[in-house]
């Protein structure tokens, strides 16, 4: 058991659950001593699913791990109401958070209209 316990708790739902976006979980990184890496926070924002979800799978699709984090008593709201009014939280792997942070940020790529 790691020094978190939230974190214990999300990586153990990934096995259980059967929800991935990927069909094996990806593997969160461990540090040296073989514990699993500290989890740093990428983005807040609103509670809109495709917003949080396609952000998950995007970073899932390069590689990187992600979990979402719901804020203070968000997840009982998003149980209830479907959403949580404190928003979403996203984290990656510490190792990774910069490379993350590289892919969200990057400007969209656009076709010539000669190759579409």
């Amino acid at each position: 058991m790691s020094a978190n316990p939230y974190a214990d708790f999300v990586f153990g739902l990934g096995k259980n659950s059967g929800w991935n976006f990927r069909r094996e979980a990806l593997p969160w990184p461990k540090d040296e001593n073989g514990e699993k890496e500290k989890a740093v926070l990428l983005t807040q924002g609103l509670d809109h699913p495709a917003n949080a979800d396609v952000t998950i799978s995007v970073l899932a699709s390069c590689g990187i791990p992600c979990f979402k984090y719901y804020d203070k008593e968000g997840a009982a709201g998003k149980v209830i109401n479907g959403f949580s009014g404190y928003g979403v939280s996203l984290y990656v792997p510490a190792s990774m958070a910069e490379e993350a942070r590289a892919i969200l940020n990057a400007p969209p790529v656009e076709e010539d209209e000669d190759h579409a």
